[in-house]
Parts: C-alpha cells; sequence; structure tokens
C-alpha cells in the first residue's frame, strides 16, 4: 500500500510540473487567502521571529512584512512543483545569472568552491546551475525514508547535472574528487538549525543564534574559495542571482572567520528584503547554555 501510495504522489508531481504558469500562480493566491487568512500556518512563530529579528519595527510593519513573506511562500511552494518539470530554457529564462564569471574565474585560477546561501528568494530552482558554470555543482543531502520518493527528487535536482552527495559519505566523496583533480561548487544552505550542543554562537538577526560551522571547516580542509549566491525576485516568477566572493583560500582565514562573514552577509541581504527569507523556519528552537560563551 505505502509503494502505490509513493507512486500514486510521484505521478501527480509529474503531473503538477505541467501546469502552465498563469494556473500555479492562481493556485498560489488561493492558497496564499487560504493559509494566511483562515489556517495560518506558523503564522504565530513567523509573527515571533519576526518581532525579536525587528524590535524597532512597529505592530503594522511587522504585518505588512508578515502578509509580504505568505505571498512569497506561497509562490515558492507552486514554483517548487513547477521545478520537477521546467526546462533548462525556461530556467534560463526565468533564472538570470548575472556574474557567473566570478567563478568562471575560480575555475581558470584551479579553485574549487564552497558555494554559500541561505532559505533566501528561490533555492529549488538552482537545480539548473551546472549549466552556468565550469564547476561541478555538489549538494550534500539526506537520503528520503521513502524510497520511491527518495529515488525521484534525487533523479529531479540532478538532471541538470547538479552531484547529490549522502551526507554520510560527503567528506569522502570530496576527497575522491580533489585526488582526481575534479574542481567542485559545494553547494550549502547555511541558515539550517544547527545542533543543540554546537560550541558556535554568534548574534544573527538581533537573537543569540547557533551556527553549524561545518562549511567553513570543509572549505578550509580543501582550500576553497568561498562565494555568497544571493537570489534576489525580481517580479513574480523571475528571479536573479549574484555571486559575491568573500574568501580567496579558506584556509588562510582565522577560526570562524568564514562563518562570520557570510552569516553577516546573509543578514544584510535578510535586512533590505525581509520578506524573501524562510521566517516559518524555527530557526531559534535551541537557548545557548550558560557555559557556551557569544563569539
Amino acid at each position: 500500500m505505502k509503494k502505490l501510495l509513493a507512486k500514486t504522489g510521484v505521478s501527480l508531481l509529474k503531473i503538477l510540473g505541467h501546469t502552465p504558469f498563469w494556473l500555479i500562480y492562481l493556485w498560489a493566491d488561493i492558497f496564499y487567502f487560504l493559509n494566511y487568512h483562515l489556517i495560518g500556518y506558523r503564522k504565530k512563530k513567523v509573527i515571533e521571529n519576526l518581532k525579536n529579528s525587528f524590535p524597532e519595527k512597529t505592530d503594522k510593519e511587522i504585518m505588512k512584512i508578515s502578509m509580504a513573506f505568505y505571498h512569497h511562500f506561497s509562490d515558492l511552494i507552486v514554483e517548487s512543483l513547477k521545478a520537477f518539470q521546467i526546462s533548462e530554457e525556461n530556467f534560463k529564462q526565468r533564472f538570470r545569472y548575472k556574474n557567473p564569471e566570478v567563478l568562471d574565474e575560480l575555475y581558470d585560477q584551479g579553485k574549487s568552491v564552497a558555494l554559500l546561501s541561505g532559505h533566501y528568494g528561490n533555492w529549488e530552482w538552482t537545480t539548473a546551475l551546472p549549466k552556468m558554470i565550469k564547476h561541478q555543482v555538489n549538494v550534500i543531502y539526506r537520503p528520503l525514508q521513502n524510497e520511491i520518493f527518495d529515488n525521484y527528487m534525487k533523479k529531479v535536482r540532478s538532471r541538470f547535472g547538479m552531484f547529490l552527495m549522502p551526507a554520510r559519505i560527503s567528506l569522502r566523496t570530496m576527497l575522491e574528487q580533489e585526488k582526481t583533480g575534479q574542481l567542485t561548487a559545494t553547494y550549502y544552505l547555511t541558515d539550517q538549525t544547527a545542533l543543540k550542543d554546537t560550541d558556535y554562537w554568534i548574534t544573527f538577526l538581533n537573537q543569540e543564534s547557533a551556527v553549524f560551522p561545518g562549511p567553513e571547516k570543509v572549505a578550509s580542509r580543501f582550500k576553497q574559495a568561498v562565494v555568497f549566491m544571493d537570489i534576489q525576485k525580481v517580479r513574480r516568477g523571475y528571479y536573479e542571482v549574484e555571486f559575491t566572493k568573500l574568501f580567496d583560500d579558506a584556509s588562510q582565514t582565522k577560526p570562524f572567520e568564514v562563518t562570520k562573514a557570510h552569516t553577516k552577509f546573509l543578514e544584510d541581504i535578510i535586512r533590505k528584503r525581509p520578506e524573501l527569507w524562510l521566517w516559518s523556519h524555527k530557526r531559534w528552537k535551541h537557548v545557548r547554555p550558560e557555559y557556551i560563551p557569544m563569539k
């Protein structure tokens, strides 16, 4: 029965992926109305996160941001469904990379890259990135429990050349790539909630935040350049990506310097257009233990 349900679910995702854009945005508008005004999915948490992050803003300003966030969140959901079947040409029209030469220059210098971003804009539409740059694009992932859904998601996300590495063997895989001389751009979403016992806490959006320093450690181990990928929404269904090089070689930085830099970069982006960040995410569910100092 589970296999039948999973196969039915995959078939439904394929059908939804072929839905025209005008229709999926009609669904997004309906979903926004139901979600924001009736269901209120994590609405209390969104408002709480916004108030804690922007204590200087009035209740009216907070509500305005929250409404804009739920509009974008609704678009993001239907765009994620569309990503399952969207063509390479359509991606190029709707998801434009402004300055891929930043990465291409590093490739020509023989440098692999730690490519950092957050749950901002539309990270799900980065699937076609391997078609835009010279590096082999790596993505670390955790396999889904359902094998049918897992195989389908891997097929969708790798169809333009992304290389998916299971988290448990990601370091070993990267060592093998290094030995063969393959230049890679390993993509991280750096605003994931860190483990409760992490020893690295900084102030992020006005709150004490546990930060996972894994990207910095890996980038330093492999002497990678560090590049931030800023994904901005131009208008509904259209995005622009800008790359900013933060460091030429992470191994030449001080401890936690990379983590501080990319966290600050993301915060600055969020403050400019807060509605594009994933405020429904339970980012601050841990409390810093007293014995761990702020960095």
